[in-house]
């Protein structure tokens, strides 16, 4: 209980809770409106809760809205009122909202004397037609349209400020302190607890985080009374009813809208979460607004049921118009109860379509393992198969689960520069709600993209052609090689990786055998120091079944070939003996590039230079893209008989996104990071042989590492290594398994790994592999 709640009449707002709206006579109503306005009519009193709210209609059937202010209305908070209104007029005359119609002098207001002293001040508006939304079904085409609306209004409201905008007034969710005193009036026991409770718990957690909110003036009181349709098919025909405008977080906006125009509904979140979801489309919302919006809806429901049981109380015309919205208002506050947060939180954020965050009800990793099972295609290979990480959200070297435990990411290279990156994040934003679109058209960022790939590539590698993958990318680098050479044939390592296209399948011998498809023939060139005829025997191969070398694609990784350390000059002389045999070398950069090996490039890194250069994952950042670079001469001949086009290939997201990438990748260091804590790691790891003769080697450059298992007397290496993954796994740190027979470790995280992630991915480690020698002795 809050002992120490203020009461409600120490609020300068006694008007809301116990004073009777006015009521002037029509006659005296009329002669003004004749001689100030110069307007004629039969006045009809329309009812209202604060205001008295006449309907005059003109002999030309013109119909205006005056409204009659309390002798106690701040003049100031009046002009507030006006003064918004005048302003939406001025910065959005399209939106449908009432307009302040002027005196015959040119005022806003005109002042008439009350009886019981002070003065009512009148003000005349233009009268909107449409019958509001309680009064008619909420369609989710409807109310995504009513968040539209007041999202729009919103726009038209940012940057507006008036002196009056901060005044205190108990409908305000802000004030639930001062409401507190007010559920001292609920007679009922029960709802009167769990009004109490509701509102205790907002003030306790939420209200507090409600400063850091982005806030403006705002209307504050869209209610299924002020939202006005029209037509059949009933549409949004205006908002009304200005009189609670004030400077508050826009989440109040929202969430008193959500809940207030859903009276009455028997399960109100979904529809509450349609007006949310069209809110967002024209104004963003935070994830910080996003959380608090239910805790919002919740105690604007408390508050109108206190208020109203103390005007019912104290008020001469008790509730007045909104009595008849109590029992409404009680089934939807026990329906959001019985909702609750977690639940109320998944719904809005998959409306909003947000990623499911944490805090949230997420649906059991079992039942989705099941559907999933249902839903793709049988046998997609799942990291971890035996216990499967149900992954939520990932940030910076870290990805969290669905129970909130965090797993340091050692494997992913698609989030190259982190997961979520804020500046990468804000780029593909910005550029989605600028502009996305194909490459028939000209824009700026696919040129400012294509040059500043070249622009860290050696020799005359500077044509671009972009494409949604790295398969992609080494697709067209095939149909480039045979352009330019004549020739069909191919050279790949051992165990080489090169995508899931026909021409990379085939060129995967990782996935499946050497194959002649699509006219494609391939030989394995065996990477075995030090360089001798390998290439040699290879081409010959070729040669004895028809074919010569269109090209020698190599990941200068060796990543699926164990991530192996080739001889020195090794790939230099392959590519060498290829060129010889009217050959092109192909740098497959998916996995080796952009920084990973401490160099820019993989191949760099192996002291070669190649004619075409496929690069994909983490170029941005895991935006879908890819892309092949190679020289003009190369690529003539494709060009000249092709009429290649990529739909999506360097849209202005994905290029947009790519130059972020690279951006953080200059900006911070990445590149020597990258050399630097992977010589470290490669130590520490190396340090670790000493204790556990299951590691065989220790391989690899940069932040890309291979730890091959080697323990022949328990089972076998890759069972051996499967444990320790999974051991570490357990442990929250999540690593790969690589090679032919999957015995080696496969260390990849993304370019921020610090020494802090190095020395604890090391450390849990060392306990793992003690783990697995003690149960095999066991």
């Amino acid at each position: 209980m809050m002992s120490d709640s203020p009461s409600a009449s120490a609020m300068h707002v006694p008007a809301f809770l116990h004073s009777p709206r006015p009521a002037l006579a029509a006659d005296r109503v009329i002669d003004v409106l004749a001689d100030i306005w110069g307007i004629a009519g039969a006045p009809q009193d329309v009812g209202g809760d604060r205001d008295q709210n006449l309907v005059v209609t003109s002999a030309d059937d013109t119909r205006y809205l005056v409204k009659i202010a309390q002798a106690g209305e701040a003049p100031g908070v009046l002009d507030l009122q006006l003064a918004t209104l005048l302003h939406i007029a001025e910065q959005a005359p399209e939106l449908p909202v009432p307009r302040v119609i002027r005196t015959r002098g040119g005022a806003c207001t005109h002042a008439l004397p009350a009886d019981g002293g002070g003065e009512h001040i009148l003000r005349v508006f233009s009268y909107l037609p449409g019958r509001p939304i309680l009064d008619t079904a909420h369609p989710p085409r409807l109310m995504h349209a009513i968040g539209q609306l007041l999202a729009r209004v919103d726009c038209a409201l940012q940057g507006f400020f008036h002196p009056h905008a901060g005044h205190a007034m108990l409908w305000d969710p802000r004030q639930a302190p001062a409401v507190r005193a007010c559920t001292a009036d609920i007679a009922d026991d029960g709802r009167r607890r769990t009004i109490e409770d509701v509102i205790d718990a907002f003030c306790s957690d939420v209200l507090p985080q409600l400063d850091g909110l982005p806030a403006q003036i705002i209307h504050g009181d869209a209610t299924a009374e002020n939202v006005l349709v029209g037509g059949d098919p009933p549409g949004v025909a205006g908002l009304i009813d200005f009189g609670d405008v004030l400077h508050a977080p826009r989440a109040i906006e929202l969430a008193v809208a959500m809940v207030d125009t859903t009276w009455g509904l028997d399960d109100p979140w979904p529809t509450a979460c349609e007006l949310a979801a069209g809110y967002d489309e024209v104004l963003a919302l935070t994830d910080d607004e996003v959380a608090v919006l239910y805790d919002i809806a919740r105690v604007r429901l408390a508050a109108c049921a206190a208020i109203m049981a103390t005007r019912e109380r104290h008020r001469a015309e008790g509730a007045g118009s909104m009595a008849a919205l109590v029992e409404p208002g009680w089934r939807q506050l026990n329906a959001l109860n019985a909702l609750g947060p977690r639940a109320a939180h998944e719904q809005l954020r998959r409306a909003l379509r947000l990623p499911v965050g944490r805090g949230t009800s997420v649906p059991a990793t079992a039942s989705l393992l099941e559907r999933r099972q249902q839903a793709l295609m049988p046998g997609l290979e799942l990291f971890y198969p035996d216990d499967p990480v149900h992954v939520e959200r990932g940030s910076g070297a870290w990805l969290f689960d669905s129970a909130g435990e965090r797993y340091l990411d050692c494997y992913n290279n698609v989030p190259q520069v982190g997961h979520a990156h804020p500046h990468v994040n804000r780029a593909v934003a910005r550029q989605t709600a600028t502009l996305n679109t194909h490459t028939r058209y000209v824009f700026s960022s696919i040129i400012e993209y294509a040059e500043a790939l070249a622009a860290r590539l050696p020799g005359d590698l500077g044509v671009a052609l972009f494409v949604n993958s790295g398969s992609e990318a080494i697709d067209l680098a095939w149909q480039i090689a045979r352009h330019y050479t004549g020739h069909d044939g191919a050279l790949v390592t051992a165990h080489a990786y090169h995508g899931n296209t026909e021409a990379g399948a085939a060129l995967s011998p990782y996935s499946q055998p050497a194959a002649h498809v699509a006219g494609l023939s391939v030989a394995t060139e065996h990477d075995a120091p030090p360089p001798g005829s390998d290439p040699d025997e290879a081409i010959a191969g070729l040669a004895a079944a028809g074919h010569r070398p269109a090209a020698f694609f190599v990941d200068p990784s060796l990543s699926s070939d164990g991530i192996l350390d080739p001889a020195p000059g090794h790939l230099a002389h392959v590519s060498k003996r290829v060129r010889a045999a009217g050959g092109l070398c192909i740098a497959d950069e998916v996995q080796s590039g952009f920084g990973r090996m401490g160099t820019w490039w993989g191949f760099e890194a192996r002291g070669f230079t190649p004619d075409i250069v496929t690069m994909g994952k983490p170029m941005a950042n895991g935006y879908p893209m890819g892309a092949v670079l190679t020289t003009p001469d190369i690529i003539t001949p494709f060009a000249d008989n092709t009429d290649y086009f990529s739909t999506f290939g360097g849209n202005p997201v994905a290029c947009m996104a790519g130059l972020a990438v690279l951006d953080v990748i200059e900006r911070e260091h990445l590149r020597a990071r990258a050399e630097q804590v992977g010589a470290r790691l490669r130590a520490e790891l190396r340090a670790l042989q000493s204790r556990h003769p299951m590691i065989g080697e220790v391989r690899g450059l940069g932040l890309f590492i291979g730890v091959a298992i080697v323990d022949p007397d328990a089972g076998g290496a890759p069972t051996s290594a499967r444990h320790i993954a999974l051991a570490l796994r357990q442990r929250g740190v999540l690593v790969g398994l690589e090679g032919p027979h999957k015995n080696v470790l496969k260390i990849r995280p993304p370019l921020l790994f610090t020494h802090e992630h190095a020395d604890l991915l090391v450390a849990h480690l060392d306990a793992a592999l003690a783990e697995l020698t003690a149960s095999h002795r066991a």
